[in-house]
Order: structure tokens, then C-alpha cells, then sequence
């Protein structure tokens, strides 16, 4: 029994390996974002830069502007910092969770800061190009919003 474990983890490891090596470097991000609250569902254009500095781990900064107002309420901007734990599953595929702070404005005069965190996949077209889909959940001063993401992924590194 225990030589099977050890050669499914080395099977394991053998796998991640590929995308553990092309994975760290700087990455930028564009995209669409629905923010869905209790009182309004907006449209906006997200921003993120990273650095993945690990092939577990990264850092992200992140801005979103408003594009779709609902009822008068409309997303000013967004602003974010996260931290990333990436799981590669295979080089053409990540699962990521993040967490981190944010602070945004909403026209008519409301703002909101406060913890976010969520979840989200990856997929590498290449070593420069990926697609990436994301859910996160805003929590502010007075209100929570989800936030549900997509957008095209472009590695620098």
C-alpha cells in the first residue's frame, strides 16, 4: 500500500511539475463583471495586474468602472487588492481562491468597503493567453454584493 501512494504521488507530482514551471510571472486581466446586490444588478469593466510569484500563490490588483446602471444606481468604481492560492490542475488548467479588501463608489453618493473573497478557474490556451471565470463576494459597510467575472488573461512572462 505504500508503494502505491508513493507512486501516485509521484504520479501527481509529475503532472503538476509542467505547470508549476511556466506558471509564475506577471499577468494582466480585462474583462466583464455583473455585480448582482440586494437592491440593484450592474454591469461593469474589470481590470486586475498579478504577479504570480509562486505556482501556488499570487497577488492581484484590481479596478472595475461602471458600464450598466440599474434603477438610477450605478457603479463609479471599484478598487481591490487580493491575495491568490492557485491549485494548478494540469498546464492548461488552474482553480484559484483569493481574498482581500476592497473600497467602492456607487452614483447616487454611497460607498462601501470592506472584505472580499471568492473563487475562480483558468484556462491556459497557451503559455501567453488564458480565459478565466470568477465569483466573488463583495461585503461592504451596509450591503454585499456577488460579483460574477469573465475575462481574457494575458501573461507577460
Amino acid at each position: 500500500m505504500k508503494k502505491l501512494i508513493a507512486a501516485a504521488t509521484l504520479a501527481v507530482a509529475a503532472l503538476l511539475a509542467p505547470a508549476a514551471a511556466q506558471a509564475e510571472g506577471v499577468y494582466f486581466t480585462g474583462g466583464y463583471t455583473q455585480l448582482d446586490a440586494d437592491d440593484a444588478d450592474i454591469g461593469a469593466v474589470t481590470l486586475r495586474g498579478g504577479w504570480r510569484f509562486h505556482p501556488n500563490f499570487a497577488g492581484e490588483v484590481e479596478g472595475s468602472f461602471g458600464v450598466d446602471d440599474d434603477d438610477g444606481v450605478e457603479l463609479d468604481n471599484s478598487f481591490a487588492l487580493f491575495g491568490v492560492g492557485v491549485l494548478p490542475v494540469s498546464p492548461e488548467f488552474d482553480l484559484f481562491a483569493r481574498i482581500g479588501y476592497h473600497t467602492s463608489e456607487f452614483s447616487p453618493g454611497d460607498s462601501q468597503d470592506g472584505v472580499a473573497g471568492g473563487v475562480g478557474a483558468q484556462w491556459n490556451i497557451n503559455e501567453r493567453f488564458g480565459v478565466r471565470g470568477d465569483v466573488t463576494v463583495y461585503d461592504g459597510d451596509d450591503d454585499e454584493a456577488t460579483a460574477y467575472g469573465l475575462a481574457l488573461v494575458v501573461k507577460v512572462n
